[in-house]
């Protein structure tokens, strides 16, 4: 009985139209290089890791980048006794894209609501992720640009 079920959910799936987020690398076929970053070296680096990730070497198309990005920590309320109870992560970035001699400006902005942690090293080691998962986000959104404004 078991086997039946199993093998009538590989049948489903299989036919579903699932893919791998990563299948789409595949079709990456341009070279991405940093040329400057302002703003949040931390974050800056974040995002230029990411891009060596998905960027192959030696490929005629080649996209340079500008990046100026701002993170920053906010206190969006207080509890009775002042000590902050909430926190907005807000991260905004500014990417020059130069291909070709065409120059485009792209903006991201990527934010989150977070209550503080009582012990300091789980909150450092939380807001660290959110940190790598808002680079990761804005460099999937500007390959997406990248493809839907250069590739047509």
């Amino acid at each position: 009985m078991k086997n039946i079920i199993l093998i009538t959910l590989i049948f489903f799936l299989s036919g579903c139209g699932y893919s791998s987020i990563y299948d789409s690398q595949k079709k990456i076929d341009f070279q991405i290089n940093v040329e400057e970053m302002k703003g949040d070296n931390e974050f800056n680096n974040l995002i230029k890791k990411d891009f060596k990730l998905f960027s192959k070497n030696n490929l005629q198309k080649e996209y340079l980048l500008k990046i100026n990005s701002d993170y920053k920590k906010v206190i969006t309320s207080k509890n009775s006794a002042g000590v902050a109870s909430n926190y907005n992560i807000l991260a905004t970035v500014e990417i020059t894209v130069k291909f070709n001699n065409k120059i485009d400006i792209f903006q991201f902005q990527e934010s989150i609501n977070i209550k503080p942690n009582s012990n300091a090293f789980e909150q450092q080691k939380y807001e660290n992720n959110i940190k790598r998962n808002f680079a990761s986000s804005i460099r999937e959104k500007l390959i997406i640009k990248i493809l839907d404004t250069y590739d047509n």
